[in-house]
């Protein structure tokens, strides 16, 4: 990884004539899930916040490198079904949230074409650090118990970094000489596992999802 981190300041440090740096903001919508095996059943998705910078450096016209940083919240949902004495479901359902939230700095190649409307592809990779994780078990009553509600902070045992792959296709539209507003659509899957020996241990849990995203970009420098 620090030669990932190395190589890209590289690049980025480099100054030549009608070089373009693109500095911008993002906001959108995570739909994610989990690969596991050995865990939780019936999963499903959690839909969390996608916000951030990011900056794109633009060279042989349609070739860039950049690098976002983003609040990225991932998770999952399980639904607690409760059942009567005989083994029938009583309609009572509540819903557990399993939140884990990154902050990810995204490192990417891309291909970009097109003027006025544009349109780019970028691959990458996402290394993010934990910033919390929550377990929360709603309230609920049954005839002969009363819960009130939990949550459970597992920060402390989830692992704390991860890393994935993305790819990610957009398109925009150039509002003024240096303005841009952008649309995009990422898919994201995680390479390492965020379970360990002290979180549900040979589950090998990864994070995978999408993301919607709709942002502005500046550019620091004309062509």
């Amino acid at each position: 990884m620090k030669k990932i981190f190395l190589l890209f300041l590289i690049l980025t440090a480099i100054t030549v004539n009608g070089q373009n740096h693109f500095l911008g903001v993002k906001s959108g919508v995570n739909y994610t899930n989990i690969t596991a095996k050995d865990f939780i059943d019936d999963r499903n998705f959690r839909t969390g916040l996608n916000i951030g910078i990011t900056y794109d450096y633009f060279f042989k016209r349609h070739f860039s490198i950049g690098a976002d940083v983003v609040y990225n919240q991932r998770g999952f949902r399980t639904d607690l079904i409760f059942m009567e004495a005989g083994g029938n479901p009583t309609g009572q359902k509540e819903i557990i949230k399993d939140n884990y939230d990154y902050l990810t700095v995204p490192l990417k190649v891309g291909y970009n074409y097109g003027t006025t409307f544009y349109g780019f592809v970028n691959i990458g990779l996402t290394p993010s650090l934990l910033l919390d994780s929550k377990t929360i078990v709603p309230a609920f009553i049954l005839p002969e118990t009363v819960f009130p509600g939990e949550i459970y902070n597992v920060k402390n045992r989830v692992n704390q970094f991860d890393i994935g792959g993305f790819f990610e296709i957009g398109a925009g539209y150039k509002f003024q000489d240096r303005l841009l507003g952008f649309l995009s659509f990422s898919y994201q899957h995680s390479l390492t596992t965020f379970t360990n020996a002290d979180y549900f241990a040979n589950a090998k849990a990864k994070h995978y999802g999408m993301t919607v995203n709709l942002g502005l970009k500046y550019a620091l420098t004309r062509k």
